[in-house]
């Protein structure tokens, strides 16, 4: 079944590319556990309340960063091919096109998030008793905007090109300050003052402007292909740009469209009975379940590598290889990731020690849902982000996609869970079904060549 282990060459480079990523993904995840382990150890009257605050505010981050992965995303495709037919000197220009939209979009977010907090936390209709809290947290992280995006603009262009040290060494030591400040800011020590849930938000600033700084001072040292005169990199190409934007339109909407179907759960699990407990649980479940899905995400992104290095060679029976091996790659990841998240469903909701055992139960209970669903999670991931979009078939997988969702996924936990008041575990299990789908309709669709792959790029 798993044919893949077969293939020396083929192993030996997803390890090399998805070891790294993972690992990068692993300290963000442990970087957010660290936050939500030390909120839980506020006081047990507000702790449950500061972990729906957080919960709500780390929606509106996910949905800001979506944007700038879809624009990332976008300009790797191109960037992979690059390095393999001779076209290095494109580099350059591509950077800037992407560092231009993010770095835009990220002043335009700290603007409105810092000086109107509490309208951007209206819009998702919050219960009253955590509003403010979430308000109070949005403004002061919303100041890590800049240099989180600019990080991410660099981490993921030195990715496409197969540079990972320096944003893995810069995001282990983002993540170490971030622990590091946090606790003295939120808990008054070696001399600061106690600022509770604000304190978390300020380690969350200092600790971008230090994960910044490293990247950028690597790229100045080690002299990578990735920066070069303004002129050279700010240039309009009308080819480019019409090509980019064509392929960046449908992933951006694909990513929009599926967060804001998660943005609507969220309203619904805010509906249910003792919302503040349910919030509470999916978000211990949410971080533990990161941690453990950092190897899905690696596999993935590295396996998009790989195939745009492959298209970039115009190499199409090691295409149709590479493309099979990663599908079984995806699902022998989802498998371990499922048994891990199994296990640790019988113990990481108690180092919550402060909330309430009611939302540890919640947690416990939403972790092993996601332990029976982690292989068809990881293989979705695969065959979207992997596979077709790395052939240009961002179109079909944005149409497909928010179909699947919004037809089956949204009108079956908005009726479930405001209609019917069906739990928490129920409803997940509905957006599991609409998982499922997602995987049989991608899956059929890799096994076409012809209508995913495009093997021409400018």
């Amino acid at each position: 079944m798993f044919t893949f282990f077969k293939d020396k060459v083929y192993l030996k480079q997803i390890f090399a590319l998805s070891i790294p990523i993972a690992l990068q993904n692993l300290f963000t995840a442990i970087l957010n556990i660290f936050d939500q382990l030390m909120v839980g150890w506020l006081d047990p009257a507000i702790a449950d309340y500061c972990l729906s605050a957080v919960l709500l505010v780390n929606q509106i981050i996910f949905m800001f960063q979506i944007i700038m992965f879809a624009v990332c995303n976008t300009v790797n495709i191109f960037l992979a091919q690059y390095t393999q037919n001779g076209k290095d000197d494109l580099i350059p220009h591509r950077v800037g096109v992407v560092l231009s939209i993010n770095l835009g979009f990220c002043i335009a977010m700290t603007l409105l998030c810092y000086f109107a907090p509490q309208t951007v936390v209206s819009m998702f209709n919050p219960n009253a008793n955590y509003a403010g809290y979430a308000a109070e947290f949005l403004k002061v992280v919303s100041l890590s905007f800049v240099p989180m995006g600019l990080s991410i603009t660099f981490g993921f262009v030195l990715r496409s090109i197969k540079r990972l040290n320096v944003p893995l060494i810069a995001m282990l030591v983002g993540v170490l300050s971030n622990i590091f400040f946090n606790y003295i800011l939120m808990f008054g020590k070696l001399g600061c003052a106690e600022q509770g849930l604000v304190g978390a938000a300020w380690g969350t600033v200092i600790s971008r402007l230090i994960e910044f700084a490293l990247i950028f001072g690597g790229l100045l040292i080690f002299k990578y292909p990735v920066i070069a005169s303004p002129k050279k990199m700010f240039y309009i190409d009308k080819v480019f740009n019409k090509q980019y934007f064509k392929m960046f339109f449908p992933i951006v909407c694909n990513e929009l469209f599926w967060v804001l179907s998660t943005t609507v759960f969220l309203y619904v699990y805010d509906k249910l009975p003792d919302s503040q407990v349910v919030l509470a649980g999916v978000n211990i479940a949410s971080c533990v379940d990161r941690i453990l899905s950092v190897a899905v995400f690696g596999v993935g992104t590295a396996a998009a590598v790989l195939i745009s290095n492959a298209i970039g060679e115009q190499d199409e029976q090691k295409l149709q290889r590479y493309t099979k091996y990663s599908v079984q790659f995806g699902f022998f990841i989802g498998l371990i990731a499922g048994a891990m998240t199994f296990a640790s469903a019988f113990f990481t909701p108690s180092f919550f020690i402060n909330v309430s055992p009611q939302a540890q139960r919640v947690a416990k209970i939403l972790l092993m849902i996601y332990a029976f669903t982690a292989s068809q999670r990881s293989l979705s991931f695969m065959l979207v982000v992997g596979i077709l979009r790395s052939g240009g078939d961002t179109t079909y997988c944005m149409v497909a996609e928010t179909i699947i969702v919004w037809a089956i996924a949204v009108p079956l936990v908005m009726v479930g869970g405001l209609v019917f008041g069906l739990n928490i575990y129920i409803l997940h299990i509905f957006i599991m079904l609409a998982e499922l789908l997602k995987v049989i309709t991608f899956f059929l669709r890799t096994r076409k060549f012809d209508k995913w792959v495009k093997l021409k790029t400018t």
